[in-house]
């Protein structure tokens, strides 16, 4: 579904564990967090966004670049596997590569292309700032952790975009029990967030998207009240 020029926002609607996707149509075009191959049900997740995509006119053929908000599998398995058939690099904050590796080795997870290598071996690794892809794209990497020591968001101010990963959801928060998580860290990042200005859509990891400036800072008033 296209909301902008630019963005297009592909929400995972099957049973089962998935991420939403988004995909930035530019000079070089940016896939950010391809999610699952195949989910718990055996749900081809990947064939679906493929789908999806196609629909608006869009290929994943046509990726560029893979960014990913976090390092766990339902955001980024994927990313292995489009490198793999069309060459787009993958990039990640450099404090998830650990992450990577955990996952990795807990789940067997292995790249498509050899069984020797892990599922996913990042070509660029990120810093917080401004990331230019292209001549006409600008996106703001701002680490955000408590879901997962490494995890960022991204923010198109142009586009008043706010791509959350599994920090902000619409009406909650990612969880801060799994490995590296942090409630403190969260409400941290949660709090940072809330100080951006211009934000028009919130476009979380899972669950629906928020559109409208009135509409995000309510939400992440009501986050910010709940839960911290």
């Amino acid at each position: 579904m296209q909301l902008t020029e630019k963005i297009y926002w592909y929400p995972w609607e099957g049973a089962g564990n998935n991420c939403n996707s988004i995909f930035l149509k530019g000079e070089k075009n940016v896939l950010i967090d391809p999610g699952h191959v195949r989910n718990e049900f055996g749900q081809n997740c990947l064939e679906n966004l493929k789908t999806q995509m196609e629909a608006d006119g869009n290929s994943l053929d046509k990726v560029d670049l893979v960014l990913l908000t976090h390092g766990h599998p339902d955001h980024c398995e994927a990313a292995g596997v489009i490198a793999e058939q069309n060459g787009a690099k993958t990039a990640i904050y450099h404090e998830e590569v650990q992450v990577i590796e955990a996952v990795a080795r807990m789940f067997g997870l292995k790249s498509p292309g050899s069984e020797d290598k892990p599922f996913l071996e990042p070509d660029i690794l990120l810093e917080e700032g401004n990331l230019e892809v292209g001549s006409d794209m600008v996106i703001e990497v701002i680490h955000t952790p408590g879901h997962s020591p490494g995890a960022v968001t991204f923010f198109l101010s142009e586009e008043g975009a706010l791509i959350t990963g599994d920090v902000i959801f619409r009406g909650s928060i990612g969880r801060t029990d799994l490995p590296g998580g942090s409630m403190k860290d969260m409400a941290n990042s949660v709090s940072r967030l809330s100080n951006l200005e211009g934000v028009k859509w919130l476009l979380p990891g899972h669950m629906d998207l928020v559109e409208g400036e009135q509409n995000v800072q309510r939400n992440i008033s009501a986050i910010k009240s709940m839960f911290f």
